[in-house]
């Protein structure tokens, strides 16, 4: 019970704040996911494109604190719909891996079935955790393609890059399983990662890159620590997305 709260707590790193990263794109707030058990937050900022972004951020704050990847899809006309995870911003419950798997189902699920995004027009873009989400999220649900940003292999070898001195991560159960999923999944794939990141070490990008399936495109941002890569490797990025966004084949 113990090692279990402990595992949470370093885990997990929910805000409530609203930091006003999404005031300047005229969201659009709903409640989503009670046929799935939870109560979710999610904002819709429709951009009239054929082509949606689902993001999904990371482990820490919520969904108003990503004001650069918000700007970087509206100025390239894209829609876009994020949501928080139980616990984070004003979701109700708790979070787990399984529930941060289950908020990523509903979320993909209002995309389609409210918002009605056909699968090959959803473009998944998750962040650190996120990708992990979204990596588990893509094993039987089909997309247009995934993005994923400063990803790790898996929770165990996180935990010993973390908290080396910490012999309690020898102890804890290997999640978010990256490394076991990431070639599995059937959709074009691109990653982004900082060479200065000290959180995922840029080893770890390595890694899955020689897991991941033919064709998949690795983007080593230089000088980029794990929260800037976005700034600092915008326009391979924005190439990216510029070509899911008309069809074109990347890499």
């Amino acid at each position: 019970m113990v090692l279990r709260l402990l595992e949470q707590k370093l885990t997990f790193k929910p805000t409530r704040v609203d930091y006003g990263g999404l005031k300047a794109f005229s969201p659009q707030r709903v409640r989503f996911g009670h046929e799935f058990g939870l109560d979710l937050d999610g904002a819709f900022i429709d951009r009239g494109a054929s082509t949606v972004v689902l993001f999904i951020h990371g482990n820490k704050h919520n969904l108003t604190r990503f004001e650069d990847h918000y700007a970087l899809f509206s100025e390239l006309g894209l829609s876009f719909f994020c949501f928080d995870y139980p616990g984070y911003g004003q979701s109700s419950g708790s979070p787990s891996e399984e529930v941060l798997y289950a908020a990523a189902r509903a979320a993909l699920a209002h995309l389609r079935h409210s918002l009605g995004a056909a699968p090959n027009d959803i473009v998944v873009y998750g962040c650190s955790m996120g990708g992990a989400v979204a990596i588990e999220l893509l094993q039987s649900a089909p997309a247009k393609a995934l993005i994923t940003e400063s990803t790790f292999t898996n929770s165990w070898e996180m935990a010993r890059h973390l908290y080396p001195l910490l012999p309690v991560w020898r102890l804890l159960p290997k999640r978010f399983a990256n490394d076991e999923r990431i070639g599995k999944l059937k959709m074009p794939l691109y990653m982004l990662h900082g060479d200065a990141d000290r959180v995922v070490p840029v080893s770890m990008a390595h890694r899955l890159f020689s897991l991941a399936p033919a064709g998949t495109e690795l983007q080593i941002v230089p000088g980029a620590n794990h929260v800037n890569s976005v700034a600092d490797g915008g326009a391979a990025l924005r190439e990216a997305l510029t070509d899911y966004q008309i069809g074109r084949a990347h890499g």
